[in-house]
């Protein structure tokens, strides 16, 4: 056993690896030969995760909500659990970390329930505004394999960063040449900003009111666009909600949901395109995977990535959006 093997056994000394269901199952398996340094990486890099994000929940001074009680346990497992890979001790399978997908099958859900603990204990706010500065990056594709569509004259691809700061009655966008772009609602009784979600508008004042039940916030999202299959739909819808201005009860559920749709993979521990760490997930319709980063220790989304999917433009990256704020705030331009 070598030294970075130590450091993650040292680590977890207090922690019985088998004591979980099923462990009985997984020592039958028998014996394996001691994983190569890419294994042991990865496992380091998920235990300094999880670590992490124990970390920012026991310092906070913001009361610990629901799920509270098992968030600490779902931590000491999957740290339990890769330090008996890295010890070689039993034969499990393990989802590759890095830019490579994970085969078909693996599970994210342990790690999406997670999120949505963290996301629970997060403070309300009632500050007026929700501010977004995100950079974007398009790229135009020539799905048929030839040479990349060459935009067309004036087009700005990216890549470019806005700023937003949207309210109740509007919005007031800063462009990548510092210019402020004020757009409002009009004056008709009852007139306020939306947003559109699985097919439907959302208008400001109900994003307040979206169900935090997962199975009745699943049904919501399931309602509003027949022609999208129902586990796209859904997908879509949570990842525009997650952008976007909702409580944190309403985030903690939107994360128990994407927990139990089919199809989710887990990527594991990434970079964003601004360098900063997180962890990535991955979904695929028909044509397209989107890939989501997630900052674990805040239940924020880093950054959404498109590709295509099939075809001999298959992996092609042609939409990266990578979230710098994602906040409410008191005060606008």
């Amino acid at each position: 056993m070598n030294e970075q093997q130590h450091e993650v056994l040292d680590a977890l000394d207090d922690f019985d690896a088998l004591d979980f269901p099923g462990a009985d199952i997984l020592v039958a398996a028998g014996e394996v030969a001691p994983p190569a340094t890419g294994t042991i990486d990865a496992a380091l890099a998920a235990v300094r995760l999880a670590a992490a994000g124990e970390g920012a929940a026991t310092d906070s001074k913001w009361p610990r909500r629901r799920f509270a009680s098992t968030r600490r346990s779902r931590v000491l497992l999957s740290a339990a659990a890769v330090a008996a890979v890295v010890a070689g001790a039993i034969a499990v399978p393990t989802i590759p970390f890095g830019d490579t997908p994970p085969a078909a099958g693996a599970n994210a859900a342990s790690f999406l329930h997670g999120v949505a603990d963290t996301a629970a204990e997060a403070p309300s706010t009632n500050a007026p505004y929700w501010k977004v500065r995100a950079r974007s990056v398009h790229r135009m594709v020539n799905e048929t394999g030839g040479a990349p569509i060459r935009p067309a004259p004036g087009m700005d691809l990216g890549p470019t960063t806005t700023t937003s700061w949207t309210s109740r009655s509007g919005v007031i966008v800063e462009t990548s040449k510092g210019e402020y772009l004020r757009t409002g609602v009009g004056k008709e009784p009852g007139a306020q900003m939306s947003v559109q979600v699985a097919g439907m508008e959302v208008k400001w004042d109900d994003l307040a009111d979206l169900p935090t039940e997962p199975g009745a916030l699943r049904t919501f999202l399931e309602s509003g666009n027949p022609a999208t299959p129902k586990d796209e739909a859904v997908f879509n819808g949570i990842v525009q909600l997650l952008v976007d201005r909702v409580s944190p009860e309403v985030r903690s559920a939107l994360y128990e949901v994407l927990a139990e749709l089919p199809y989710v993979r887990l990527v594991g521990p990434v970079k964003d395109g601004a360098g900063r760490a997180g962890v990535a997930i991955e979904y695929d319709s028909e044509d397209r995977r989107t890939r989501i980063v997630i900052d674990p220790r805040t239940a924020i989304p880093l950054e959404r990535k498109n590709f295509i999917l099939g075809g001999p433009a298959d992996g092609t990256a042609y939409l990266t959006i990578t979230y710098l704020v994602l906040e409410s705030v008191w005060k606008a331009p």
